[in-house]
C-alpha cells in the first residue's frame, strides 16, 4: 500500500506529464503559426506577436518560480 506522500508524488508526476506534453504541443503550433504571423501586415503581426509574448511571459515566469 501507498503512503500518502508516494501517492502525492505520483499525482505530480502525472501532471507534470501533461504539463510537458501541453508545452510541446504549443511549440509545435507556435512553429506552425510563425510562418503565417510572419506574413501579416506590421499592426496585426505586432498585435499577436504582443499577445503571444505576453503569454510567453506568464508561462516562464511560472516555470522559474517551480524550479526556484
Amino acid at each position: 500500500m501507498r503512503t500518502n506522500r508516494e501517492i502525492r508524488t505520483v499525482e505530480v508526476e502525472m501532471q507534470i506529464d501533461a504539463v510537458t506534453l501541453q508545452m510541446k504541443q504549443l511549440q509545435n503550433e507556435i512553429s506552425v503559426l510563425m510562418p503565417l504571423i510572419k506574413n501579416l501586415d506590421e499592426k496585426n503581426k505586432n498585435g499577436f506577436s504582443k499577445k503571444l509574448s505576453l503569454e510567453g511571459s506568464a508561462l516562464l515566469q511560472s516555470l522559474v518560480s517551480l524550479t526556484s
